[in-house]
């Protein structure tokens, strides 16, 4: 009806109305005059072969830019509001509140270390800190809470820390499902305080007065710490010299954020597992936001996606000087990553040629889906999308992990998961690459307690995986004077390979998700362009649409697809 009214008047123009029809029928006619004023695309027609347009791109101007940006920055932060990842202002209060319960405990527990070996109770001290993405405020509501103890040096790891104050721990109503990591490169316990999971690990300082030492930072103290002390310590300067050198505190905090959320959703955010720990990723958006101050978070975004897939790997990312290539202690890292700390370090990594492989290419798929900034509706759920396991993989390794009660499991899980890097090394040097999904499972048909891991397979070589062989091969890593003997003595482990169809539900639900911008998506950015332009090319956007998607579209409803303005 609107294009009737618009050409009744004059002949010419009835008739070529009249003709509109039949063309369209023998292709796409030339694109329509466009106001000055839109900053839209339209399609012109299709190269040989290809069903899809390729956008004209119009003249935009410095403002146009602005404006795109700021509407997409705007989606972007309304998207992670709409996620659940914001914490709200009565989950930072109860987060307080756990640390300065914490902060009562361990002073207390110093206090009566001192008071048993008949020291200076009254001076004996030690103190909490926290570190990681709580103390760069950028946790969401379900991250869990690193809070380093600082003891003195009258109070030991191994009884102190992991039997005297587990003891105590143990005895708080507060405290569930806790669980000791002794034998990892940095001990710790795990727990939960008031329902919110803590890490818990340990730095013995060489003074009496721990409290105070630790609140003076003094370098001459620190120095004297032991190694495993050392690298508990390196969280907390991290967070200190993060926070130093990010101009903007608020736009780092939200690019952590979305990163944090993006590693989630695409299986990237274990490092036992060989993927980036809360560290990298801090690190790693703190150096884009050092190097362009000014952006917007929509800017910032695409920058790191530009930036580190582009990245001459092994070159350490490094937010101090410019660095030469270097090597850790066990050779070349895949993807060194610098702690910002004087004397300079290597973060530690659990990376292996297969997590590598997978990184660089969720963020090939990033940079895909976000280097074209000139639209505005854009639809950020396809760069969070969960990542298609089960579409992506023929074949798993099915990793079941069981013991006698729940509390043996929870410490039987903590060790082993602390070895997968030796059982993936182990995969990848007879043929297999591998794609540890780091979601745990339950398999309601085993009697005891238990936890699933599913692992996808590409096989290099024509192999045959003895699932038999492998496992044995990583009880030598697994079992040592602790585990295996004092502890978790009757837990197991259980492996075989399965296909797609013994995957659980909420593994195989995602393979609904596409890995590259399907084509539909493309259609309907086009329509949302064209519906802009306003009732009069109506009829034109739907014979456009029908042209390029062919019988795709039979059936659809475009009346509901196009609403117009």
């Amino acid at each position: 009806m609107a294009l009737d009214l618009a050409v009744a008047g004059s002949g010419p123009r009835k008739a070529e109305v009249q003709t509109l029809a039949p063309v369209l029928l023998m292709g796409p006619p030339p694109p329509p005059p466009i106001p000055p004023t839109t900053g839209m695309y339209l399609p012109g027609p299709p190269p040989p072969g290809v069903l899809l347009p390729r956008p004209i791109p119009l003249p935009l101007t410095r403002e146009a830019i602005a404006h795109m940006d700021e509407c997409r920055s705007r989606s972007l932060l309304k998207f992670i509001s709409d996620a659940g990842i914001v914490p709200s202002p009565e989950d930072e209060q109860r987060r307080e509140r756990v640390v300065r319960e914490l902060g009562k405990i361990v002073m207390d527990w110093a206090k009566r270390v001192a008071y048993e070996q008949g020291r200076q109770h009254w001076i004996t001290s030690a103190a909490v800190l926290t570190f990681g993405s709580y103390a760069l405020g950028a946790y969401g509501p379900e991250s869990d809470i690193d809070v380093l103890c600082v003891g003195p040096y009258i109070a030991s790891l191994q009884h102190h820390f992991f039997v005297v104050l587990r003891h105590m721990l143990e005895g708080r109503p507060e405290v569930s499902e806790l669980h000791s990591i002794e034998g990892a490169k940095v001990p710790l316990m795990r727990f939960k305080f008031n329902g919110i999971s803590v890490d818990f690990p340990y730095v013995q300082l060489p003074v009496i007065n721990a409290a105070e030492a630790i609140h003076a930072f003094d370098p001459r103290v620190l120095e004297n710490v032991d190694g495993a002390s050392w690298r508990c310590l390196s969280g907390v300067r991290v967070n200190r010299q993060i926070i130093q050198l990010v101009p903007n505190m608020k736009k780092f905090q939200y690019l952590l954020r979305c990163l944090k959320l993006w590693a989630r959703k695409r299986g990237l955010h274990c490092h036992l597992l060989g993927f980036f720990a809360g560290v990298h990723l801090a690190i790693l958006a703190a150096y884009v936001c050092r190097r362009h101050p000014n952006a917007s978070i929509n800017t910032l975004l695409s920058l790191f996606f530009d930036i580190f897939v582009h990245w001459p790997w092994p070159l350490p990312v490094s937010l101090l000087d410019p660095p030469a290539l270097c090597r850790g202690p066990d050779g070349c890292p895949l993807m060194p990553i610098m702690l910002p700390c004087i004397p300079s370090e290597i973060c530690s990594s659990s990376t292996t040629e297969s997590t590598f492989s997978k990184i660089k290419e969720e963020l090939g798929h990033g940079y895909a889906l976000t280097k074209d900034t000139r639209t505005t509706d854009f639809d950020w759920s396809w760069l969070f999308a969960p990542f298609p396991y089960s579409a992506r993989y023929k074949s798993f390794l099915r990793i079941v992990l069981s013991a006698p009660t729940a509390e043996e499991l929870r410490d039987w899980v903590g060790w082993v998961k602390s070895r997968f890097r030796n059982l993936l090394l182990k995969l990848e040097s007879l043929g297999a690459y591998c794609d540890p999904d780091p979601s745990e499972q339950l398999d309601h048909t085993i009697p005891e307690p238990n936890v699933v891991f599913f692992w996808g397979l590409v096989y290099r070589r024509n192999i045959r995986i003895c699932t038999g062989s492998l496992k044995e091969d990583f009880l030598k890593s697994v079992f040592n004077n602790i585990y295996g003997k004092e502890k978790c003595a009757h837990s197991d482990i259980a492996m075989s390979i399965v296909g797609p169809p013994q995957l659980p539900k909420s593994v195989f639900d995602h393979s609904v998700y596409s890995e590259k911008l399907p084509t539909h998506m493309m259609g309907h950015q086009l329509m949302k362009q064209l519906s802009n332009v306003g009732g009069l090319f109506m009829p034109l956007a739907q014979g456009i649409w029908k042209l390029f998607l062919g019988a795709g579209c039979q059936g659809l409803d475009l009346s509901s697809s196009i609403q117009c303005k």
